[in-house]
């Protein structure tokens, strides 16, 4: 009968690389990243000011389908530069930070999605609160708010029905975009040519869509 011999276990250096070590530093060069682990999909409302909800089922499909099959793809093709505010795809994706003003509505939905104040306001800081289009087909005005952290992008919630920069006061009377106070005001990077509320600024529409009830999960 053989002599067992103990096999001698390998010294292993404290030291060693892991595999967290070897992972590449993000930086400007590296496409952006799509993070969902903050996303909120069941829709809310705030009444008169804020609505998510789809009006029926045709408009929940139409966004889904464009911001899955389209939106998604194109932003995670990108390094964020590209797509910055002032560059032709930033245009394309309506890519812009939320400014302080429109903040206001964005954080009460944030707040109503449970989010501490604390965490609201060190989202908002250095313009990292932005928005842009969930429907690159323009047929809907919905758009997709993000955390935006260098590559990194941690999509909050929809704007189903654009109510954070489109709501009723802010319209008024405009029925066209040669109304629109920010256009009069040559205030606006994408009018005439480019400007994503056009069929949109309808009063009846707008007051409407604060009602908008529909959820695949609801029955209505």
């Amino acid at each position: 009968m053989g002599v067992n011999k103990k096999v001698k276990r390998p010294v292993i250096d404290d030291q060693r690389n892991t595999l967290a070590d070897k992972v590449k530093i993000v930086n400007g060069e590296t496409k952006i990243v799509a993070n969902f682990e903050n996303f909120k999909l069941m829709p809310l409302t705030i009444n008169g000011i804020f609505c998510n909800y789809f009006k029926d089922m045709e408009h929940f499909s139409e966004i889904a389908s464009e911001f899955i099959g389209k939106t998604l793809p194109k932003i995670t093709s990108h390094k964020y530069k590209e797509i910055c505010e002032g560059s032709n795809e930033g245009r394309i994706l309506h890519f812009h930070a939320i400014n302080e003003e429109h903040q206001v509505i964005a954080s009460k939905v944030l707040e109503r999605y449970g989010f501490s104040k604390q965490v609201i306001e060190q989202m908002s800081e250095g313009n990292d609160l932005v928005i842009f289009t969930a429907t690159l087909g323009h047929k809907h005005p919905a758009r997709v708010v993000c955390h935006k952290v260098d590559n990194v992008f941690y999509f909050l919630f929809l704007d189903t029905n654009h109510h954070i920069y489109m709501n009723e006061k802010y319209v008024k009377e405009s029925l066209f975009y040669e109304e629109c106070p920010l256009y009069v005001d040559n205030n606006c990077s994408y009018m005439p040519h480019d400007c994503y509320a056009v069929g949109y600024l309808d009063e009846k529409k707008i007051e409407e869509s604060y009602h908008y009830n529909y959820f695949p999960t609801n029955s209505i």
